[in-house]
């Protein structure tokens, strides 16, 4: 079993147990700009691994999050698309929160996915609305 990143004090844990199936289990809050870094240098290091994956996020547990982290998400999928080949096959991102669903909605329009997206809330199984972001 490997987990990259499981620290309670972290933001995201992720869970590589069952690779290419990448789980990523997101935290209420962003304490500080280290933990949001270190949430995308793990991230980057599955671009490393030369093998596809697949993403899924729980961020149902997320509360407020700051616009910023917007724009550097924005700055880390451009980072991303020029310095890699393209592992990430497509994401699924679960979430219960109005708010989360407008940063995603903001970050996918000021930049495009690298895969596609799917952004669901409840059961991704039950959920008849899903929205899905292309590249």
């Amino acid at each position: 079993m490997e987990i990259l990143l499981k620290e309670k004090s972290s933001w995201a844990s992720y869970d590589l147990t069952h690779f290419p199936n990448v789980k990523v289990v997101l935290g209420q809050k962003i304490n500080n700009e280290e933990e949001f870094q270190k949430f995308l240098d793990d991230w980057e290091e599955l671009y490393k691994r030369g093998q596809d994956f697949t993403l899924n996020f729980n961020a149902s547990n997320v509360g407020y999050v700051s616009m910023k982290y917007c724009f550097k998400m924005r700055n880390f999928i451009r980072k991303i698309k020029k310095e890699y080949p393209r592992h990430l096959k497509e994401s699924y991102i679960r979430i219960d929160s109005k708010w989360v669903k407008l940063l995603l909605k903001f970050i996918f329009f000021l930049e495009k996915p690298v895969a596609p997206v799917h952004v669901y809330s409840g059961s991704l199984i039950e959920d008849s609305q899903i929205t899905t972001y292309n590249p």
